[in-house]
């Protein structure tokens, strides 16, 4: 079962890493592309079956997602499908009227000031909160498995805070976000 999505601009990389790290090593099932496309499958449809099969979504906003048309189609999947949003705010900065249309009356969660370190640990929190406030769907468990074409999810904790989302690929120790976490 994915537990959470992670919607993020590419440009956002290490951020939605370290999202994406935190939260596992907190015990929460991510998916997050491109880690969990299979490779061979079609990047959108594996894209819409993942935010179909997930419980909830977070994204990492910033100047990035805001003008993104990818980050835009993840968040009106996930309203449609009545997901918890859950918008992790990296910058300051103001959603573009589009964004402001599915996000205005959603609490948002600001990381803005440095370190992360402390706000990762707040998202986490905040997302095990909405996890166990919302019963999974009928028929969900956690043995389940990710959607078609994705790459098997992790049964528990994928990292022990290596840095590396679980997929093998270390977050370079020199990145300001890496000297913002220690």
């Amino acid at each position: 079962m994915i537990e959470a999505f992670i919607s993020y601009s590419s440009k956002d990389k290490l951020t939605a890493d370290a999202v994406c790290t935190k939260l596992e090593s907190a015990g929460v099932r991510c998916w997050i592309a491109p880690r969990n496309i299979r490779p061979g499958r079609e990047y959108a449809s594996a894209i819409m079956d993942a935010i179909d099969a997930a419980r909830l979504m977070v994204l990492i906003f910033s100047a990035h997602a805001n003008v993104s048309p990818q980050v835009h189609r993840e968040i009106e999947r996930a309203v449609s499908r009545g997901l918890t949003i859950i918008p992790f705010r990296i910058e300051e900065i103001l959603p573009t009227s589009g964004m402001q249309y599915f996000l205005g009356s959603i609490h948002w969660l600001d990381a803005i000031t440095p370190p992360i370190a402390a706000h990762l640990d707040r998202l986490a929190e905040t997302v095990k909160a909405n996890l166990d406030s919302r019963p999974a769907p009928a028929g969900a468990d956690e043995t389940s498995e990710a959607p078609p074409g994705s790459e098997p999810l992790p049964a528990g904790p994928a990292v022990s805070g290596s840095g590396s989302c679980g997929n093998g690929v270390p977050m370079p120790a020199t990145s300001k976000l890496s000297a913002a976490l220690m």
